[in-house]
């Protein structure tokens, strides 16, 4: 669920409490001794976070839960694709206004994401359509899509009802809740001004062509102990969800993490070959993540699909109980971390259309009616 040119977005962002201060600036210093550049803690953790094992919460929960949605595939076009009716965006030409005009609102219902927004706003070039057509094709691969918009916007906005909202030339348009997720979405993936952390490195290769490269740097995934880390850290204790690509090997798979459960397997003194030097405790535990669920777009508001998965690791902790490293158990392990800062919506240039602007600040309004109706349109 990753767009071809999304790849650059990760690049861009690799270069996203009991301790005492004393033991956390200890920790801070030496950590490059302990797991490598690319899976200190610090690149997605606030700098007073808790690294001691004992004063770390066990479970965790976000208060609210990311809304399910979509990934909009790119072989589908996108936003283009009118997903009422199962056609892809590449199959069809985006409506006219004066073709509008004359639309009953059950017509107007079933048009796409990306053309409804364009009615709204009074676009009629249509820059959203014809960008989201530039921007896919129906020979991408299948996983090729928006997840990387869809799992940071279920975390920082609340879940859209359907509504019908009048816009630019007195035209009411009906957009479903999936309508307005979608827009959302693609508004976090490619367009919002953000800040962004991320621990580990993308793995680049296909493991079904080429196994080995499971050993190589890229492949060997997050390290085990800053994974605990973070979501200790983040959903234990500060109720901050965050993403992560759950596919280890070429394929991205972003999803929004909400939740975790750990269970203490086991407890040994010393150190296993390969652990960090430091090392004189090792705690193996399981861990239940759990992460939001793609789903077909629907029209009403349909809450959270929550998935889960569980994990094996070995914790390495120092004479302080501090956690300085660890080793996964299991084969499955997420590939790499991230998070965002909230969107702001703002109008910007469209990468795409050269210098035509997508009117984005109109997204507010959408998204503001759509979180304080009280209940959903009904499905035209």
């Amino acid at each position: 669920m990753f767009r071809k040119a999304g790849l650059m977005f990760f690049l861009l962002i690799i270069t996203s409490c009991g301790a005492s201060t004393d033991l956390r600036h200890e920790n801070m210093a030496t950590l490059k001794e302990r797991w490598d550049q690319a899976n200190e803690p610090i690149r997605m953790l606030p700098s007073d976070y808790e690294v001691v094992f004992q004063s770390l919460p066990l479970s965790g929960q976000l208060d609210r839960q990311p809304w399910t949605d979509s990934y909009w595939p790119s072989y589908r076009g996108g936003l283009a694709a009118r997903w009422r009716d199962d056609i892809s965006g590449h199959d069809v030409n985006p409506v006219t206004f004066d073709q509008a005009r004359l639309m009953e609102p059950a017509q107007l219902s079933r048009l796409s994401p990306a053309e409804k927004f364009d009615l709204f706003v009074g676009d009629d070039s249509f820059t959203l359509f014809n960008s989201e057509i530039k921007r896919t094709s129906p020979d991408d691969e299948a996983w090729f899509g928006i997840c990387h918009g869809w799992a940071p916007a279920s975390l920082a906005f609340k879940e859209p009802k359907a509504i019908t909202l009048t816009g630019a030339n007195g035209l009411a348009i009906p957009f479903g809740s999936s309508d307005i997720k979608a827009l959302l979405s693609l508004y976090s993936a490619d367009y919002a001004q953000v800040k962004s952390w991320m621990l580990a490195a993308r793995c680049n290769d296909d493991f079904a062509k080429n196994p080995e490269a499971e050993n190589k740097p890229g492949c060997r995934d997050t390290n085990a102990g800053a994974f605990h880390l973070v979501l200790a850290n983040l959903i234990g204790i500060k109720k901050r969800g965050f993403v992560a690509d759950l596919t280890r090997d070429i394929e991205v798979w972003n999803q929004p993490i909400a939740g975790f459960s750990t269970k203490v397997l086991s407890e040994s003194r010393g150190r296993s070959r390969g652990a960090s030097f430091w090392t004189v405790r090792e705690v193996t535990v399981e861990t239940t993540i759990q992460y939001g669920a793609e789903i077909s777009p629907e029209w009403a508001s349909v809450g959270s699909k929550m998935m889960t998965r569980t994990y094996n690791y070995r914790l390495e902790i120092n004479r302080r109980g501090m956690i300085i490293g660890g080793a996964w158990l299991s084969e499955q392990r997420p590939d790499f971390l991230w998070t965002n800062s909230t969107p702001k919506f703002e109008d910007g240039s469209n990468r795409r259309a050269g210098d035509k602007v997508i009117k984005w600040s109109e997204l507010s309004k959408i998204y503001e009616a759509a979180t304080t109706a009280e209940s959903d349109a009904p499905e035209l």
